[in-house]
């Protein structure tokens, strides 16, 4: 072959790859809260990962911007220069913050500047005294304020990634890992909306350690909603090199409400778009979930507060309450919503078999009431935590 069909042949085939990395469809819904993560593997370092630094950053750039998800959490972003290019590239379209810690696999999160502000002050490294557990990677912590609607609500998004590979020390340190961040969000986060997202390095059913008991099975215990759960169950890999869902997504109970249950997917096709993705761009597959934007975003004010005395078999207890309430109804089916005093959806459920009983551990102190629908009839109950 002679140097001229050489070279034509080299720069045919970037043109394809880069026309193919404008080709990945979009992702997000307009409509609603498209929430990622994605480990884009040694993002910019050029002595790991892909070879080719500027076919990956192309496709990373390409991925980000076509898609068009509104929360990205990103792991091992490697390169300060290759992260600062990238994110001025997206400018138009999202802010970012990237962890200050001082390893080289860094943590970031994108997010769409028309739909959240940062609130900086809240926004930081968490635990990171825990450096040897985290594999000095300590989370990432980003908290994020709604733009548009008639109310303003907050989300910390807490960007992870855990110690990685399949032996007993490093499945102990995603264990105790595991156990740390459950503590934090339950004392510092408490009542709060948060979304844990990331490489988690381990699988929900058991873990990739000798099909040991999955390290995270605290926060399972404790009925916490992993939408990458459905992803586990349902035998996806989000890893392209094993069977195994590593990258998870994990909401507070206080978004219980806000997740559209069975919308989990994993982009696990991206290699259809630009041909050999996991070599050439990363060995993860991006994974995303859907939460209810306009709820997030508006506020529900009754035009009127009704007493018990209108729902005569209408039970509620305690009030006031401290972490659960008890609500009865003599009919076999119902709805009820749990409202703060400014109006805002914090819980909601159907009642089944007369009852239902709901946690409100995570709930501030404060006033709240009641909705509950009977028959087409809407009656409201106030209540004290």
């Amino acid at each position: 072959m002679n140097k001229l069909n050489y070279i034509f042949i080299l720069v045919f085939g970037l043109n394809l790859s880069t026309l193919a990395a404008q080709n990945f469809p979009k992702l997000g819904n307009d409509s609603l809260l498209d929430i990622a993560c994605w480990n884009v593997e040694w993002f910019g370092d050029t002595g790991n990962g892909p070879s080719d630094e500027t076919t990956q950053f192309n496709n990373v750039k390409a991925l980000l911007d076509k898609t068009e998800l509104d929360v990205l959490g990103l792991c091992e972003i490697s390169n300060q220069t290759s992260y600062n290019t990238l994110s001025t590239q997206l400018s138009t379209k999202y802010d970012t913050y990237i962890s200050t810690f001082s390893a080289t696999q860094k943590m970031a999160l994108y997010w769409r500047k028309n739909m959240f502000d940062v609130i900086g002050v809240e926004t930081q490294n968490i635990l990171s005294g825990e450096n040897f557990t985290f594999a000095s990677r300590p989370p990432l912590q980003v908290c994020l304020k709604t733009k548009t609607g008639n109310k303003v609500d907050t989300i910390y998004f807490i960007v992870v990634h855990l110690k990685a590979i399949s032996d007993v020390d490093s499945y102990n340190r995603r264990k105790a890992a595991s156990a740390l961040l459950k503590t934090y969000v339950e004392t510092s986060l408490k009542g709060k909306k948060f979304i844990i997202l990331g490489d988690w390095n381990d699988d929900l059913d058991a873990s990739t350690y000798q099909s040991a008991e999955t390290p995270f099975k605290n926060f399972l215990d404790a009925k916490y909603t992993f939408p990458s759960k459905e992803l586990t169950d349902a035998g996806k890999s989000s890893y392209a090199f094993n069977v195994n869902m590593i990258d998870h997504i994990m909401n507070s109970k206080t978004l219980d409400s806000f997740y559209i249950k069975g919308t989990a997917r994993v982009f696990d096709n991206a290699a259809t778009y630009v041909s050999n993705f996991s070599n050439n761009t990363s060995d993860h597959w991006p994974v995303y979930a859907f939460y209810d934007w306009k709820k997030l975003t508006t506020y529900v004010v009754p035009t009127a507060i009704e007493t018990s005395d209108k729902l005569a078999s209408l039970a509620i207890w305690p009030n006031p309450f401290n972490t659960q309430l008890t609500i009865q109804l003599a009919i076999p089916s119902f709805e009820l919503q749990l409202f703060n005093a400014n109006g805002a959806l914090v819980l909601e459920a159907t009642a089944r078999l007369n009852e239902q009983i709901i946690n409100t551990d995570e709930l501030a102190p404060g006033a709240y009431f009641i909705k509950v629908n009977q028959e087409g009839k809407t009656f409201y109950r106030k209540l004290v935590k």
